[in-house]
Formats: structure tokens, C-alpha cells, sequence
């Protein structure tokens, strides 16, 4: 099997290949009630579509579905959850505009619901750290590896 390169983020550009942007600042909008990390593609795929020249993107719904793996409904659906996190808008039918994602501290100020859900995940994810380092205080005593 032949050895696969590293892909190199910082020159993706490297060997005349194209890639679809995702900005960084998108994170953290997974934390958004209506987001999701397949949304997050769909995101990508309307960045990817956008015409400089033209100042908009407008693949049709079905092409996104396509390039999505979802239904032409659930993409429309998906296409209105990116509007209400404010990643995209539609200044008419049929055309989208990729809108800069906010900066986490200003996304977090404008979505305290979001703020909520990301502080509670870091707590859930905490407490499982803290119960696993338990049960291997717990297995390492029983061991008697501790004293």
C-alpha cells in the first residue's frame, strides 16, 4: 500500500489542489442549538460555491444535496439553521452569502444559550476525566501498585 502524506495546512494549496475553507472560527459554533458538525460542512460547501466577482454563492438545492449526502428538504432545512446561527444569508432566493463567523468571546456574548451548552459540556467532560482517574486510583490500590 503506498504511504499517504501528511496533509499540510498551512500550504493546502501545495501541488495545484483545491480544498474547501472551513475558518477556524466556526468551532465553535457547534454549540449553537441549531448547529451541528455535518452543518458545518454544508458551511464549507456554500464558502466553497461563493463567487468573489459576483459577491454570492448559488448552487441550487439539489446540487448542495448531492454534495452534502442529505435530502433536497433536509439541505433547505439545514441551509435556514446556518441563517438563524448567522454563517450564511440569503439576500434573495436562490443565492447565499458565507458570512465571517464571529470570534468565540463575541459568539458566546450573542448566544448565552450556546455559552450554557459549551460550559456544560466541558463539566461533563471533567467529571468523566475525574471518575476515570478514580477508578485508576481505585485499580492501581487494589493492585497495590499505590501505597
Amino acid at each position: 500500500m503506498e504511504e499517504r502524506k501528511v496533509f499540510d495546512k498551512r500550504n493546502p494549496t501545495e501541488g495545484e489542489r483545491n480544498f474547501i475553507p472551513l475558518p477556524s472560527d466556526a468551532r465553535h459554533y457547534i454549540h449553537h442549538a441549531k448547529m451541528s458538525a455535518d452543518k458545518l460542512f454544508l458551511y464549507a460547501l456554500i464558502i466553497d460555491h461563493w463567487n468573489p466577482k459576483d459577491g454570492y454563492a448559488w448552487p441550487s438545492v439539489e446540487s448542495l444535496a448531492v454534495k452534502y449526502g442529505k435530502a433536497p428538504d433536509t439541505t433547505s432545512r439545514h441551509l435556514e439553521d446556518l441563517k438563524a446561527a448567522g454563517l450564511i444569508d440569503f439576500p434573495e432566493k436562490g443565492y447565499y452569502v458565507p458570512l465571517i463567523p464571529l470570534d468565540e468571546a463575541e459568539f458566546f456574548r450573542q448566544f448565552p444559550d450556546a455559552d450554557a451548552r459549551y460550559r456544560e459540556t466541558i463539566k461533563r467532560y471533567d467529571e468523566r476525566k475525574q471518575a476515570g482517574r478514580e477508578r485508576m486510583r481505585l485499580w492501581r490500590l487494589a493492585k497495590g501498585y499505590v501505597d
